[in-house]
């Protein structure tokens, strides 16, 4: 079997609301964002007694990964020839003689040894949130969008961008689709056999957060706006980068000969990589 690995990239998808229009949205939410339950409805602060305390733009991952697998081979099969008609009792094909049985209602026929010469393709594509592992509903959509695609993650982070790097391994998400692919064939004998990841790729998605402050209680609240779809969500505080570094590109892609090779424990696995997924340059 053949596996080919395609060029792991990273895109920096464009925001497709201003931030003004982000902003105004957060403050119609801002009172929501310092209450919950009940009580804090009817103990919901007036607007003009809510400030703007801080405001954070970040990026968050989502994978995106589609392999496709191509089987060629040939099998024997025994076909089921109808008679023409019921007074038909054997038949002369290809110089050979052969009996044609009647069963019970069934019409008469005869069985007829053939080679299948088969050939079957498969696609698999799937979306997966960096964070929390979970399906985004909408995955086609937010990558037909404008995006950047970025050679260097750092480079995501100017501006003052806070990246959060991915929970969620390329290497569990293409070992699950490659699995799929890979079908028990019913084959006398197998010609080709191949799975590729055609795409490898790791999308960062635009978020604003805006933090607001009712300085009367000193309570804090978060709006977090999606700046591709203007989904909004409510937060405690902002988000604190957990790491102390940029997560590098070999880390982000994390894989090789020896992952796809858990597919097959002992079996006969070529691995091709149209490139390295792992560069040590960065």
């Amino acid at each position: 079997m053949d596996i080919s690995l395609g060029e792991p990239r990273i895109y920096g998808l464009e925001p497709r609301i201003p931030f003004e229009e982000l902003k105004r949205r957060a403050e119609e939410r801002k009172t929501g964002a310092l209450g919950s339950g009940l009580g804090g409805f009817i103990a919901r602060p007036k607007a003009e007694d809510v400030v703007l305390a801080a405001s954070q733009r970040r990026v968050e991952p989502f994978w995106h990964v589609a392999c496709t697998a191509h089987y060629v081979y040939d099998r024997t099969r025994m076909y089921s020839v109808p008679a023409s008609a019921g007074d038909v009792r054997s038949v002369t094909f290809l110089g050979k003689d052969t009996q044609v049985i009647a069963s019970g209602k069934a019409p008469a026929a005869f069985a007829l040894e053939v080679l299948e010469h088969c050939t079957e393709d498969f696609r698999e594509e799937l979306f997966v949130d960096g964070l929390t592992g979970s399906n985004p509903h909408n995955g086609e959509e937010l990558i037909s969008g404008p995006r950047t695609e970025v050679a260097d993650p750092t480079a995501l982070a100017a501006e003052d961008t806070m990246v959060v790097a991915p929970e969620q391994r390329a290497s569990a998400i293409v070992r699950q689709l490659l699995a799929r692919l890979m079908r028990p064939l019913q084959a006398d004998t197998v010609f080709e056999e191949s799975l590729a990841v055609e795409a490898l790729e790791l999308y960062y998605r635009p978020i604003w957060a805006f933090e607001f402050h009712l300085p009367a209680k000193n309570k804090r609240g978060v709006v977090e706006i999606d700046a591709l779809t203007g989904e909004a969500r409510t937060a405690t505080a902002l988000r604190v980068s957990q790491f102390t570094r940029m997560v590098s590109k070999d880390a982000l892609f994390d894989i090789g000969a020896d992952t796809v090779g858990l597919l097959v424990p002992g079996g006969s696995i070529a691995v091709k990589l149209a490139r390295l997924a792992v560069d040590r340059n960065y």
